[in-house]
Formats: C-alpha cells, structure tokens, sequence
C-alpha cells in the first residue's frame, strides 16, 4: 500500500492501532505523553477539492474547524467519521482526504493531530539530508520558516504511509535533525484559561462530544453583555471572586422585602455561576454568560412561612428592577394564585412590555409530572436535566410541559467562600438555559418572550438515538428531552442581529442593512438614543423591520429607500 489513506479497511486499521497504544511526542530530547481520543478525528481536504468537501459535510457533523492555508480540517466524531467511510462516494474521494487523529494532553487539553510536522535542522547545509528523508517518507516541503531558518514545516501526502505523530518522531529518534515534532492543533486557549474549566462538561464535553451546550463556539458571537439574569434563589454570594465584577449592586431579600439579599443556603450562588461566572480570569470556572450581570433575590426556600408569597414578590421586585432574565431553580408543593399572578406580569410587563424571559427547574422525582410553576404558564422555559452522556438524568422529570433539557448532573460551579462544588439536579439545568437566553438578548435585545423561547426551544440539539417524534410549535418535540438539548451556539447564530442608529447625521449615499433597524429617539423604549438627522443624499434601509422613531428628521432632498 502505498498511499497513507487508502481503503476503508486500511484506514480503520491505522486508527484502531493508534488508539490502541499511548503515544507520544518529543520536547528537548524528551518523550512527552498523549493519551488517544478514541471519540474524534480529523478530516483534512484539500481547499481546491471543493466537491469533496461538499459530499463529506453532507454526511457529517463538523464539531470544530482548525484554519489553514491550504485544507479545509473538520473535526468529528469517530461514529460519524465510520459512517461517513461506508458511504458509496467515498471509494471515490477517499484519495483527496488525510485522517489524522485526537488525543488528549497530562494536562487533559484535547489536542489534533494535522497533515503537518515541523522540522528543525542541525546545520544549514544539512538541507540535502532533509530532502532524502522527505522522498523516502513521501512528504512534502511546505515552507522554510523565514524568520527561523533553521525550521521547516513538512506535510504528508497520498505517498505517505505513516502518520505525522510516527514520522516526525522517527525524524528525531534518527539522530539527524535537532527537533521534529508534529503539529498538534488545539482549541483550548482560545475558549477558557479558567483553572477548572475542563470539568464543565456541559459547556464543553471531552469526554463524550457534542453532549454539551456548544459554549465555546457561542462565545465568539455573545457573552451576555448588559443583559441582567435575577437568580432568586437562597441568595448569591457577592463577594465570590468568581463573580463580584458580574453582581449587580442592587439586590433584594424577599424575607424582609429590603436590601441587601441574605445567603441562606449556597445553593443560589451555586446557580448563579452557572448562568454568568467570569470568564477567563484563571480563577476557577466559566458561565455560560460569563458578561452578563447577576441580580441576587434571596429566600430560604423552605422552612419559613407565607413561602409562595415572598417568592411571588421576589418576581415582581426582579421585573420591575430590570431584570431581563428570571432563573428559577425550585419548585413548589402547592399552588398558589399570587405566584401565577407574578409570573404573568412579568411576562407582561417585563422588559418595557416585551417580556421578561422565565426558565423553572421541572423537578427531581424522576416522574412524568412537571412540577409547579414549572407548568403553570405556556411561556416559561421548564428545563429538565442531562446527564455527561446525552441520557436524561435519572432524576428529572418529564411530561407534556416540558420545554428543553441541559446539563444537570455532576455539575461544577461556585459556592461561597470563594469555593467551588459539584450538584446534580434540574436546578443545575434551568440557570444554563438562563444564560443561553442572555447571549441570545446580547444579539437582539428587541426580541419578545415568545420570539426568545422559539430560538431556543427551535435550534435545540436532537439527541442521537432519541425520537422526536411530536410536532409542536417549535418543532419536533420528544417527552422526556422536550425540543432537545439547549444549543448556545446554534441559538445565538440563529437570533436576528438589530442595529441602533443613534445621536448621527447621515450624510451622503449610505445603506443600513440588518434584521431589524432602529432610528431615532427612545427607539428601544428602555434606553434614551439621541436625534438622528437623515441629511441631503441618498439613504437605504433594509431590514425585515425597520421602526423610525418622530426624533428623525428627513429634510428635503433626500431619497429615503426603506424596503428588505
């Protein structure tokens, strides 16, 4: 065989082998581990084969992407990757594609293995030596690093028939060249430097890929800025180094209906890092809105009297104080008329009319009842839990009400004192949707209760293995996992953008173009905006909504184009 990918059968081979051992690589002189991921790998197709491209990503789901020059290289799932090479067109492209391989770091950071090694000479004149060793492995010389002579970067090809990992470190171990190592490629860096990161399965799943929230690649669209999650819950620790910069000043303690909120318990503060702690600060965790502030409403939650209430008043307080999110981890025995009267205000009333967005737990029972208030309104988000493997977590309720399901086992965040700790329950769940809805509200503040619910529950992850087998109005709809797992990344990507035109004077041939344009004065009804004086010229605004507030003046001679 002469060719590095060149059978189905040849390829499963070379992967199961490398999988099957730990390998390593070499860092001055010596050998540094690195665990196979047996879970991903990598498909690099050349830029200029776009056929190629277009029949695999038809068939696969691309997890990560790593720039290059020269090759389009997705990262997927090994399952996929089986499938995809079973496929009848892959006999035919096969031969455009390079597989390489995931592995995993002492550190635990995963890393990918490219079509790429980097090579440094000896000596200047040992470039002959390299050329022969560059035709008896069928590489290729990709480039001399201009700026490091010494260096070059070496690629595989069809003739090759090992991989970059077992090349480059036969180079080195030959004794003929200084360093050689492969390239291994990492997403890593550019998502957390937080210490604990790795272990917020939720928002990225190592262990087993895709069952997560899709956090990181949201983060390059959102982050939550100045959208306010009001946690009412056992009360959050401002102080907590993980989140002081992210507390909002103002708080509120339903027990003495005064400020500051009281900590009860640290069962709040635990949700309230799920939903928005600080992001790459290396100190401990990330949230899922790791810019959006946190509006402590604190009650004991049990153990106290006139309970519903107080907690109906926590409500209203949060709605009327500018809370745009309303994260509710508990539920309660009995029902209660005040409760049902809070909820719908603040769906009527919240955000200057749009609505606040309401995400409940549904309950730890394990049962096929949405626990109240869970299931008291048609526009809450009733959340029920997953646990790292996709599976429903054993303890969440299910049933007709429910909405949307997140991670919720085993999970990770603060707690007072500066510390961390792990819970599992549906309460863990619901503060996850809650941030979600804060990216998507950092896009699109404009957006009503009804028309965040439907980017939510409508680009939910559809579980392998899970039938979604029920229209409903968002979609196909399962009863134990609802629309699906709530997906950050495919939420935000789907939300509207909005543009503000404020405090300017428009001069000149100039076009506006977005989802939804606003102009003038007071155009969001929450925020003061400057006049704006469309001047002599020729204005275009294309949008699917555009709002021109009376603030805009439009003198004569100029040629306003409002369409889509």
């Amino acid at each position: 065989m002469n060719k590095f990918v060149l059978s189905l059968s040849f390829m499963l081979f070379c992967i199961n082998v490398a999988m099957a051992q730990t390998d390593y690589y070499y860092y001055n002189g010596k050998r540094i581990t690195l665990t196979p991921n047996s879970n991903k790998v990598c498909v690099s197709i050349p830029k200029y084969k776009k056929r190629t491209k277009e029949r695999v990503l038809a068939k696969v789901k691309v997890m990560d992407t790593i720039m290059d020059d020269a090759f389009d290289i997705f990262v997927i799932l090994r399952p996929d990757f089986e499938k995809l090479v079973t496929n009848d067109f892959w006999k035919e492209e096969e031969k455009n594609v390079i597989v390489t391989s995931s592995y995993r770091t002492a550190e635990d950071a995963e890393v990918f293995t490219s079509p790429y090694l980097n090579l440094r000479l000896k000596h200047e004149e040992d470039v002959s030596l390299l050329f022969s060793y560059v035709e008896e492995y069928g590489l290729r010389i990709v480039r001399r690093d201009s700026l490091m002579p010494l260096w070059y970067i070496l690629g595989i090809t069809q003739k090759s028939e090992k991989s970059t990992l077992e090349i480059a470190n036969q180079l080195f171990e030959s004794g003929k060249f200084s360093e050689s190592v492969p390239d291994l490629c990492s997403m890593d860096l550019t998502c957390s430097n937080d210490p604990l990161f790795n272990l917020q399965w939720g928002l990225r799943n190592n262990v087993y890929p895709g069952m997560d929230i899709s956090a990181c690649s949201a983060w390059d669209i959102a982050t939550g800025k100045n959208v306010k999650i009001a946690i009412i819950d056992t009360g959050v620790d401002m102080n907590h180094s993980d989140l002081s910069s992210n507390i909002c000043s103002l708080s509120f303690d339903t027990q003495t209906l005064t400020s500051p909120s009281i900590v009860y318990r640290d069962h709040g503060t635990h949700c309230a890092g799920i939903a928005a702690a600080i992001k790459d600060n290396n100190i401990l965790i990330a949230g899922v809105a790791p810019d959006a502030s946190i509006i402590s409403v604190s009650n004991p939650l049990s153990g106290s009297t006139n309970t519903l209430l107080k907690l109906a008043d926590g409500i209203i307080w949060a709605y009327q104080n500018g809370a745009d999110i309303i994260s509710n981890s508990w539920h309660c025995p009995t029902h209660h008329a005040a409760l049902d009267e809070a909820i719908q205000e603040a769906f009527t009333y919240g955000r200057f009319g749009k609505g606040c967005i309401i995400t409940f737990a549904v309950g730890n029972l394990g049962s096929q009842k949405i626990n109240y208030p869970a299931n008291c309104n048609e526009k809450i988000l009733a959340v029920g839990a997953i646990d790292s493997t996709g599976m429903r977590a054993y303890f969440s309720n299910y049933g007709d009400k429910l909405d949307i399901v997140a991670p919720g086992d085993t999970i990770l965040s603060t707690i007072p004192n500066n510390a961390v700790a792990v819970k599992s329950g549906t309460s863990m769940a619901c503060p996850h949707v809650a941030g979600v809805a804060a990216l998507i509200l950092e896009r699109n503040s404009e957006l009503t209760v009804e028309q965040v619910n439907s980017i939510i529950n409508g680009n939910a992850k559809k579980l392998s293995g899970v039938s979604f087998n029920v229209t409903k109005p968002y979609g196909q709809w399962n009863k134990q996992y609802g629309y699906g797992l709530v997906d950050a990344y495919n939420s935000v990507i789907n939300t509207p953008n909005s543009v503000y035109v404020q405090n300017d004077t428009i001069t000149g041939s100039r076009i506006i173009s977005a989802d939804s344009i606003y102009v003038g004065n007071n155009v969001t009804n929450t925020k003061e905006y400057g006049n704006v004086i469309l001047g002599q010229g020729d204005v275009s605004l294309r949008a699917k909504y555009i709002e021109i507030k009376n603030s805009t003046s439009i003198p004569l001679g100029t040629t306003l184009s409002i369409g889509k």
